[in-house]
């Protein structure tokens, strides 16, 4: 206990006190605005990653609603046949078809959860360079605050550089693959 009080007493002692004359003044305000939802709305590589995630969900319900049908079909199969098989054997089949019921439940969820995998990877790669060219921007326009369009109630449009971040992402990243997790 003795030493962690010593510890603590010798990490205070090290550390100078800065005093009010010798605090540095906080740097004056330059604030850029930014409309993050309107880009995201209008990049291309947004339309791009839309376009895709579309044909992957077509695909994914193509694939569950062919195995439903197979479902169906084969529970209609059971109920004309009920009366010519045995308790046991009728019994039998329904089970299976119950376990395949499920095992799609389950394929569906996992087809869900990949897709929207998919969709927050692809999110982060856009915002990763969305991010980057902010950066970029701020540097070139001497701003050192960026405050999102949406929570602002008015603005002198001078600072809004969101056509500029839109215009940069549309040429750095015209598209990118959406990537779907396996399992």
């Amino acid at each position: 206990m003795r030493a962690v009080t010593f510890a603590c007493l010798l990490i205070l002692a090290l550390i100078p006190i800065v005093g009010p004359a010798e605090a540095q003044p906080l740097p004056q305000p330059v604030v850029m605005v930014i409309d993050t939802d309107r880009i995201l709305k209008e990049a291309t590589v947004m339309k791009n990653v839309r376009e895709q995630l579309d044909k992957i969900r077509t695909s994914y319900q193509g694939e569950i609603t062919k195995e439903e049908d197979e479902l169906r079909r084969m529970d209609q199969e059971l109920g004309q046949q009920r009366q010519l098989l045995s308790q046991e054997a009728s019994q039998q089949r329904r089970q299976e078809l119950q376990q395949r019921a499920s095992a799609l439940q389950v394929k569906a969820r996992t087809r869900r959860r990949q897709l929207d995998q998919a969709e927050a990877g692809a999110m982060q790669k856009v915002r990763g360079v969305l991010v980057e060219i902010t950066r970029a921007l701020m540097t070139e326009r001497g701003a050192n605050v960026v405050v999102p369009r949406g929570v602002l109630l008015a603005l002198d449009e001078r600072l809004d550089s969101t056509a500029e971040a839109l215009k940069r992402l549309n040429v750095q990243l015209p598209a990118t693959k959406v990537e779907v997790p396996k399992g």
